[in-house]
Parts: structure tokens; C-alpha cells; sequence
């Protein structure tokens, strides 16, 4: 069998996004998309956002199986970025949350703009990234976070590793 690598970068660029929700199909005059989480971009006025949920996620799809390095979440810049939090993030060659093994997490809260790197250790080996919010929102003083929702919002979700 012959495996051929490529050298280690950002492998995410443009891939499949899936997500739990999306918060354009409730208010689409935002502009917030499930591509913008992959685009390249950060600080535009566009992120991935998806709508107020107890345990919302997102999932990439690399479309061959890889070596993840680690996780790079450009955390909003606008507002609200301390409601990044609990995030535990799964690597998997099935994008069923309970056949993928765990990578890291975050326990957060993340100030808004913050850079979060979530190293894999040991690297791990699969086609799908899901990064998901797996504890309720514990903010009392925000009338959006009502019932313990959450929201998962990036300008950009960067994978550093090598396809095979």
C-alpha cells in the first residue's frame, strides 16, 4: 500500500460543514453561514453561527481520512465571546459523535476575539472534525442564554494536520 502525505497545514480550508442548526435559516438578514466557519476569513461581518440550543455543534467533513495536529477556533469579534465554553472537540472516520474519540477540550469562557488552540494528544486519525458544546450555558445575566442554551459562533475554524 503506497501512502502519500502532504505537509502540515490548515486542511480544513473549504471542506462540507454540517452543524446542528443554522442561525441564517431563523433570522437570514444576518448574513451568519454554515461555509463561513471554513472560508479563510476572519473578522468580516459574516461568521458561522448556529441558533440557541442546549448542545449545539458543528461538524467538518475533510473528505479523506487525515492526521489532526490540533484546532485552531477564531472565536467571534463582535460580541459575546465569553459564550464560548465546554467545547470538547472529536476526531472520527464516522461523523456519529459516539464512534469518534475525543482530541480536547476547552473549558472556556473565551473573551471575544480571543485564538483558542486545542492540541490533539496524541494525534488522531479520521475524515470528520465535530466540535460541540457538551455542558449548558451557565450565564444567568444574559435573557438569550434562557433555559441554559447555547450558541456555537466562529469567524473560522482552522485544522492543522496531513491528509493521507
Amino acid at each position: 500500500m503506497e501512502v502519500t502525505l502532504q505537509a502540515i497545514g490548515n486542511i480544513v480550508a473549504e471542506q462540507p460543514v454540517t452543524a446542528s442548526s443554522n442561525y441564517d435559516d431563523y433570522n437570514p438578514y444576518v448574513g451568519h453561514k454554515l461555509i463561513y466557519l471554513v472560508d479563510g476569513i476572519t473578522n468580516a461581518p459574516g461568521k458561522f453561527h448556529t441558533y440557541f440550543e442546549p448542545y449545539p455543534w458543528v461538524t467538518i467533513d475533510l473528505e479523506k481520512i487525515s492526521i489532526i495536529r490540533d484546532v485552531v477556533m477564531f472565536n467571534r469579534g463582535d460580541d459575546y465571546g465569553r459564550w464560548l465554553h465546554s467545547v470538547e472537540i472529536r476526531v472520527g472516520n464516522s461523523s456519529v459523535w459516539s464512534e469518534m474519540t475525543t482530541c480536547g477540550t476547552y473549558p472556556g469562557p473565551s473573551e471575544t476575539g480571543d485564538i483558542i488552540t486545542v492540541e490533539c494528544r496524541p494525534s488522531r486519525y479520521g475524515r470528520y472534525v465535530t466540535l460541540k458544546i457538551v455542558h449548558p450555558n451557565y450565564f444567568t445575566d444574559d435573557p438569550i442564554a434562557r433555559n441554559g442554551n447555547n450558541a456555537l459562533v466562529f469567524e473560522e475554524v482552522v485544522i492543522n494536520g496531513l491528509y493521507l
